[in-house]
């Protein structure tokens, strides 16, 4: 009796599982009543087994004849024996891959199940003649029941089970084969015992009084693992729509075993059919698995491969914005990357202006024009009574339609712009503020997807940068041209009073006016020497403005070099006066031969003046001020001083216009920020380089001019 009572106390088991579950869980179920219930795609796997099951049932129930198949058992066992070996491979399969134990309880169903049928087809009375007599013939009808009994109570543990990350998958599914394997060896070994001693068929095939106590237990167990999953006490649901299928066969296999009467029957044909299918149901279960898992791959491939494009376009659009000042060939890459990765035949641009809006610029396949520059309103682009862009303007939000038309330039009302026929209004919107329109259009049918929107959304977002940059851009240049022309008129204005009161505060100071008093003469030196001070700045001012507008200070020679050396004695002469001021010392390092270094060597000259000025200016108490001249195949000026220093965070800021170093306890001498700049700038036009070599606070810093060498 034990290949009875093992699968009777495995019911009892199953049913005190349920009921602990249910009774322990019931108030988390009435909360997520919604949210446990299965959905109701799963429940197509048991609505298709009773489409097919219930005409079979009924058949043999009805029907009172049939021919004699002697062929019929072994090919029911074959099928079975079959699908069950598949679906032990493809639950292994998905173990392995996703490294999860969700379908190994599958795939111990389908190794035990299988080498049970086998065992079925080696006792069925005719298929192995070493194999007859009545044992055997007992052993085959036991054996049938007893599958008939195991199925669905293994198929309602398999359904609880919720899978779990598994560290080693190898392991577990040759764990659960050989468990499956033993479990059905097990079952014909018992067979094969107990079989003759239960006497559940006549030698002339009648049925005794098993089959229907065997056809309640099985009904009652299909329907506790059916109500179980309907109630939400279920694992994974991805393995769950061929094992409710499996379930529900099962189920009317057990009512057909009430029908049961003799072999070679029509009921007894049904019982078998039934018996089979719910392993076609398990294969059916476990290749809609597979198939939904490739096409999910398949979809996350596309969606990288998606994704991937849309970075490809817009690290092509970020480096063309950091290599163009031209937004408009970095918007005619933008607009050609939208029409590939869209699979588009349009793209049109519009930016926002008071009026409404103007076209800034259009990509077509066809190569039609798009009125570029035309100013129109939002009013004016229309798809039926829907005012598509003012719409999308409003919402912020993209709109997806078929054809529309642009009223003031397409005539025909009923004929979409540039024949047109499927189109997105996307929103280029950039920190809640709708910068511009990109409208996206098709000449086929083919409608855009919400793939195809989303990533337009992305584009869009860079389209948006481009077009915010664009107009940052125009307002930064008439900005800079605005400032660039006043500091020239003001340069201009200044410099000629300050060259009338240069030239006679020297008159004063020479005496040519009358002599001076030694009262007068401390005075007249500090007016000259402010005088000359001022006008070197209106000096730099000037420069500065023309290197601003791409004006040089003096037309670059290429040809043009400059001895170094004594560039440097004349920078140290034109500063000895301001030295001999503040009492700086200015110590020169000069080769015995020449160095020369191309460039021109009054720009040269501006910029050691610069350098030296700076260094006197920043130094506290007496300047000491070292100027070094060296040679090699970088010729170099380096301007060295034990001054108050550069922190770390202005190192790049001091080549800026107008940017001075703020030192609270030092003080703001006086000076126009420029000084730097200007050498810079200067430096740059002769193909030279003025760095930074060093600095730290109250440390000094170290100028280098590093300079190229004539050609030979």
């Amino acid at each position: 009796m034990f290949c009875y009572g093992a699968p009777i106390g495995l019911s009892l088991y199953v049913r005190a599982r349920i009921w602990f579950r249910f009774t322990s869980g019931v108030h988390r179920l009435m909360q997520a009543r919604t949210a446990a219930r299965s959905r109701p795609a799963v429940w197509l796997g048991s609505a298709a087994a009773l489409v097919i099951g219930l005409p079979i049932l009924l058949w043999g129930v009805l029907t009172k004849t049939t021919p004699e198949l002697q062929w019929f058992v072994a090919l029911c066992d074959g099928v079975a024996f079959v699908c069950m070996v598949v679906v032990a491979l493809l639950g292994s399969l998905d173990a392995e891959l996703r490294q999860n134990w969700r379908s190994l309880p599958i795939v111990f169903v389908a190794c035990s199940t299988a080498v049970m049928w086998a065992g079925h087809f080696a006792v069925f009375p005719g298929d192995v003649p070493a194999l007859a007599g009545q044992r055997f013939n007992q052993a085959t009808s036991t054996l049938f029941l007893t599958i008939n009994l195991l199925m669905p109570l293994m198929l309602s543990v398999a359904l609880l089970q919720r899978g779990g990350a598994l560290a080693r998958p190898r392991a577990f599914i040759v764990g659960a084969v050989t468990a499956g394997v033993l479990l059905g060896l097990l079952v014909i070994a018992v067979s094969v015992a107990v079989g003759p001693n239960l006497q559940t068929v006549s030698p002339a095939g009648e049925f005794l009084e098993f089959d229907a106590p065997v056809g309640v237990a099985g009904l009652i167990l299909g329907l506790l693992g059916l109500l179980a999953y309907s109630v939400g006490l279920h694992g994974d649901e991805r393995i769950a729509g061929g094992v409710l299928g499996a379930l529900t066969f099962t189920a009317l296999n057990s009512i057909s075993l009430l029908y049961l009467h003799a072999r070679y029957t029509p009921s007894w044909y049904a019982d078998h059919v039934l018996a089979l299918l719910p392993f076609a149901a398990l294969l059916a279960g476990q290749l809609w698995l597979y198939s939904a898992s490739v096409l999910a791959e398949r979809s996350a491939a596309s969606a990288v491969a998606m994704a991937s494009e849309r970075r490809r376009i817009g690290l092509d659009i970020a480096k063309a914005m950091a290599r163009e000042t031209d937004p408009m060939p970095v918007v005619d890459r933008l607009l050609n990357g939208v029409i590939d990765a869209l699979t588009a035949d349009r793209v049109t641009m519009l930016r926002l202006v008071p009026e409404g809006f103007v076209v800034e610029h259009s990509v077509d396949r066809q190569g039609r024009s798009a009125n570029v520059g035309v100013v129109l309103s939002l009013d004016s682009v229309v798809a039926g009574k829907r005012k598509v862009v003012s719409e999308a303007v409003e919402r912020q939000r993209p709109i997806v339609l078929g054809s529309y038309r642009v009223i003031g330039l397409d005539s025909d009302a009923e004929e979409g712009h540039a024949g047109i026929l499927r189109s997105v209004v996307m929103p280029l919107v950039r920190g809640g503020t709708v910068d511009g329109v990109l409208i996206v259009g098709r000449r086929t049918h083919r409608p855009f997807t919400e793939a195809d929107v989303d990533q337009l959304a992305e584009l869009g977002a860079i389209a948006a940068l481009v077009i915010r940059n664009s107009r940052l851009l125009a307002d930064a240049e008439s900005s800079s041209r605005a400032k660039s022309n006043f500091i020239n008129l003001a340069a201009h204005e200044f410099g000629t009073p300050i060259a009338v009161i240069r030239g006679y505060v020297d008159m004063i100071a020479d005496e040519t006016l009358g002599r001076l008093t030694s009262e007068q003469r401390g005075p007249m030196d500090a007016i000259r020497a402010t005088a000359a001070d001022l006008a070197e700045r209106v000096d730099q001012l000037l420069i500065a403005s023309r290197l601003e507008a791409g004006v040089s200070p003096q037309a670059v020679d290429s040809d043009a070099t400059a001895d170094l050396g004594v560039v440097v004695r004349e920078a140290v002469v034109r500063a000895k006066d301001r030295a001999a001021l503040i009492g700086a010392a200015i110590e020169i390092n000069i080769p015995a031969v020449p160095v020369v270094a191309e460039g021109s060597a009054r720009d040269i000259g501006i910029i050691v003046d610069n350098l030296l000025n700076n260094a006197m200016t920043y130094s506290r108490g007496p300047a000491q001020v070292s100027v070094k001249v060296a040679g090699g195949e970088s010729p170099e000026i380096r301007v060295s001083d034990q001054g108050i220093g550069i922190p770390e965070a202005a190192k790049e800021r001091i080549f800026d216009q107008f940017y001075r170093v703020d030192d609270v306890d030092f003080g703001y001498p006086a000076g126009t920020g420029l000084g730097l700049y200007i050498g810079r700038r200067l430096a740059e036009r002769h193909g030279g380089q003025l760095l930074l070599e060093r600095s730290s606070p109250d440390a000094g810093s170290v100028f280098t001019l590093r300079l190229r060498r004539p050609n030979a």
